[in-house]
């Protein structure tokens, strides 16, 4: 069955620099593009998702299906952390809070992670705490926070994304050590998107 109370919010609206193209529809060798298997991957475990994207974006134009959610970051060109507080302020806004315990903050250029990942993770989620995936002893992504954070996630205004509030709330923190290279497999260059997660160097 699906998780239903935890949202999975996938961060796309990047500017893609080191990658030197829209990395969002680079071809994988399955033919799919990027964040669509990003999105297909998110969709195995969790029913209700999000993408983030650009004023300028459209889902189509990502290769998206036309029916994907998006929230529209305004200021995605200031940096990460400016996106997921665009994105957190329209959830406590339009978003019926109390339906979720918990969002799950995923990279749009990482679609390598387990469904056995998912599960751990989303298990051990409460509406207090922060959630995080290690792989040999470095942090990864999907990062899940619980609701009664996404006040200070609305608020962020810095580039480097929520570092901050897990600095704040670090007693909440739950650590959790994987064997899922796919947690820190994401993509920042052309060549990571033929890089099986097991071979691909941490960054």
């Amino acid at each position: 069955m699906l998780c239903s109370d935890i949202i999975v919010i996938v961060m796309a609206a990047g500017q893609s620099r080191r990658f030197g193209s829209d990395k969002r529809v680079a071809k994988l060798s399955s033919g799919e593009t990027l964040l669509n298997t990003t999105l297909l991957t998110t969709q195995k475990y969790f029913l209700h998702n999000r993408v983030v994207i650009k004023p300028d974006d459209n889902a189509q134009s990502l290769g998206l299906p036309p029916v994907t959610p998006t929230i529209i970051s305004p200021r995605s060109h200031l940096g990460l952390g400016f996106s997921i507080s665009d994105t957190f302020k329209h959830l406590t806004q339009v978003e019926d809070m109390q339906h979720y315990r918990a969002a799950a903050i995923w990279l749009g250029d990482l679609p390598w992670v387990s469904f056995k990942t998912c599960h751990l993770l989303a298990r051990l989620a409460t509406p207090e705490s922060i959630v995080q995936p290690l792989y040999q002893g470095k942090p990864g992504h999907p990062v899940i926070f619980g609701r009664k954070l996404w006040c200070e996630l609305a608020h962020l205004e810095n580039e480097k994304g929520a570092s901050s509030v897990i600095k704040t709330h670090s007693s909440r923190m739950v650590n959790v050590t994987l064997n899922d290279p796919g947690v820190r497999s994401d993509v920042d260059y052309p060549d990571d998107l033929t890089k099986p997660p097991n071979n691909k160097k941490d960054t």
